[in-house]
């Protein structure tokens, strides 16, 4: 059957009945009645994330002073969370206006739809880009190896990530908006062309991206995997190591399933886009998972960033057994052989760190906006540990201190162009280093945590 336009809106078979192009209209077609809730549930749903999105920004950017560009370099680097915040939060906002003209059905031009319905996804797909940037960055500082053969300049990284943050905004913005105008002008055929020449170009941002994103995770959760093998018997708080390798899992595995499922998304409707709008079951069907795709990953990604240790272990106690619980309660605590002589070494420690801020800035320790950063000198002043033989182990920290500066002394290295309050600024833990840290560092970030 052959397809009619009416007003680009709709296409018409040769029985007259009509099916809603659904980015521009949901009114007067068979798929109306589907159309009209999800666009509802979207609105609420884009709202409810955005929201909580907007909340979390607002914790880390405005009460944690975090900054969103990092200029230290010379180069305005997104930083990663707090950019993914920032983007996520207008792409979820931008989702629910747009619902919101598609159910009032306002604003009836053809080419203001078109852009309504696309400019949204530019802050996804950069909201991604933005992490894949820190993941990138965080393997070429922690490995040497890594730097040389796989990434071998920083500017090779800033230059693919801001084709990924930018190119979809003068790319894509063309493709839609002159789509509109030839369909506003019924130049179909035109409009036809910049139609398919816009999701094509959608299915390489996001197929491209994807596949970055899932290469560049898995990397770093081996580095994770690697560091939680080598510091088993070290300082490192190991709860907290595994949580930042789960939360680093449910961004990857979200943010890695919503782009590949949209390129695929993108290749049939690039191809088939006709088709598919003619057929009711497979245009619905693609509705759904469109709408619901990105702000769903948006959604898991929030819900893992601000995942915290107490619902962490509330989970893990489920399917823990008593001799888990035993050797948790051992990395806390270390006693004599015969039971009595407990000591409180976890606790004295960490209560050192909470003053910190009251620690002059020469000494072992460093405190900026009251988050401590652990220091190598301040093993001499902590309290003896005792073994099942009552003898301590100073031996042993001696060893793991030559061992931990040997492994710092070229992966902590802050950029060479810094001064020495950029350089000091520098050396400051944010809460989310234990996934954007090198793997050398990550002894030092687990001792800051902004979430809780």
């Amino acid at each position: 059957m052959s397809a009619s336009y009416d007003g680009f809106w709709k296409i018409c078979d040769d029985n007259g009945v009509c099916h809603c192009d659904w980015r521009l209209t949901v009114y007067g077609c068979e798929e109306e009645q589907h159309m009209v809730p999800f666009y509802i549930a979207l609105a609420a749903f884009s709202g409810l994330v955005g929201t909580m999105a907007a909340i979390l920004g607002y914790y880390r950017i405005i009460l944690l002073n975090q900054t969103v560009f990092d200029c230290r370099t010379g180069f305005p680097r997104p930083k990663p969370i707090e950019s993914m915040i920032v983007f996520g939060t207008a792409f979820n906002i931008l989702r629910m206006i747009h619902a919101i003209i598609m159910v009032t059905d306002v604003a009836p031009n053809v080419a203001f739809r078109s852009f309504m319905f696309e400019f949204p996804w530019h802050f996804g797909i950069g909201a991604l880009a933005c992490y894949l940037f820190g993941i990138a960055h965080t393997l070429s500082d922690s490995n040497k190896t890594v730097y040389n053969r796989w990434v071998r300049s920083p500017i090779i990284i800033d230059g693919v990530c801001l084709i990924f943050i930018v190119g979809p905004h003068f790319t894509n913005n063309v493709c839609s908006i002159a789509a509109g105008v030839y369909a506003n002008k019924q130049d179909y055929v035109m409009a036809e062309g910049f139609t398919n020449a816009l999701y094509w170009f959608w299915t390489f941002y996001t197929g491209c991206l994807g596949i970055l994103i899932l290469f560049a995770g898995l990397r770093l959760l081996r580095l994770l995997t690697r560091h939680l093998h080598e510091r088993q018997q070290g300082q490192v708080c190991i709860r907290k190591v595994k949580l930042g390798t789960l939360k680093v899992k449910i961004i990857i595995v979200a943010g890695s399933a919503c782009l590949t499922g949209f390129a695929v998304i993108m290749i049939l409707y690039a191809a088939c886009r006709i088709p598919i709008t003619k057929n009711t079951a497979e245009n619905v069907a693609i509705a759904c998972v469109w709408m619901f795709n990105g702000v769903a990953a948006t959604a898991a990604i929030f819900l893992g960033i601000v995942l915290n240790p107490k619902l962490a272990t509330l989970a893990a106690s489920f399917g823990s057994s008593s001799g888990g619980g035993t050797s948790a309660n051992r990395s806390h605590h270390m006693s004599t052989s015969s039971g009595t002589n407990e000591t409180t070494t976890a606790t004295q420690s960490e209560s050192k760190w909470q003053a910190t801020q009251h620690t002059s800035m020469g000494s072992g320790w460093t405190a900026v906006d009251s988050k401590p950063k652990y220091s190598l000198g301040d093993i001499k002043d902590m309290p003896e540990f005792i073994t099942s033989g009552g003898e301590t182990i100073r031996s042993q920290i001696d060893e793991d201190q030559l061992n931990y500066n040997a492994m710092t002394s070229i992966a902590r290295a802050p950029p060479r162009n810094l001064s020495s309050t950029e350089d000091h600024r520098y050396r400051v833990a944010e809460n989310d280093t234990i996934t954007l840290s090198s793997t050398t560092g990550l002894n030092t970030a687990m001792q800051h945590n902004h979430y809780y």
